[in-house]
């Protein structure tokens, strides 16, 4: 009995934990501001991404040095290799006939999937804090204007017909014309929120439809070769 409900309270923990996990949402802060790119991730406003690179040590800068001249001494082998393996390219070009083609099912496939799991995308992720900072120069004014039109087109596009597949909050647009300075300045930074449990239900239907179309394939083409 004491097995049993020690065996119950860590299921109800673990499942406690999962749903935490479901229902939770990892964000991602994309930044292009000052010349310099940034990211990273967050998860319960912990940062998880990216690490921190380690320094490298003494040992390894030997090693690094000792692979350098282990790779020097194996090119005239491998140089023997290549010499050898030339006789074999027919099989190698049918090889690779049969890989492009399969892999081109798998695309179809895939592209049959991706609907199904557009729409749990389209629940999962939040483009919101979008702000952007762009300033167009050009000492003509008239071609300062043209510029500046078609980065207002093309912005408002993106935006709205990202909008159409996901929810997309705006913080500051901002687009300026300047005929005095040297060069334009395109400045931008946004953050982007995954909902964990529907971004699983995503994969989920991927998957499932992706695994459901390929059978379906499969089985077309035994009935074609019978």
């Amino acid at each position: 009995m004491i097995v049993l409900k020690i065996l119950g309270i860590i299921l109800l923990v673990l499942l406690g934990l999962l749903v935490i996990i479901c229902l939770s949402s990892a964000v991602v802060h994309l930044s292009f501001w000052d010349g310099k790119f940034d990211w990273s991730v967050r998860y319960f406003g912990i940062k998880i991404l990216p690490k921190k690179k380690k320094s490298e040590k003494p040992s390894d800068e030997k090693n690094k040095k000792s692979n350098k001249l282990f790779k020097k001494s194996d090119k005239k082998e491998t140089s023997d290799c290549e010499k050898k393996s030339k006789k074999f390219k027919a099989d190698a070009f049918l090889y690779k006939l049969q890989e492009t083609a399969h892999k081109t099912d798998m695309a179809d496939s895939a592209l049959n999937a991706l609907p199904s799991a557009l729409r749990w995308i389209g629940k999962a992720l939040t483009w919101y804090a979008v702000e952007t900072d762009i300033v167009i120069a050009d000492e003509d004014a008239s071609t300062c204007a043209q510029k500046y039109g078609l980065m207002q087109m093309i912005l408002q596009n993106l935006l709205s017909q990202t909008g159409n597949l996901i929810r997309v909050k705006r913080k500051k647009i901002q687009i300026r014309c300047d005929f005095t300075a040297d060069k334009s300045l395109y400045q931008f930074r946004c953050k982007v929120k995954f909902h964990i449990g529907k971004t699983i239900l995503a994969g989920i239907a991927f998957l499932w439809n992706y695994f459901k179309d390929s059978s379906q394939a499969k089985k077309s083409v035994i009935r074609e070769n019978l």
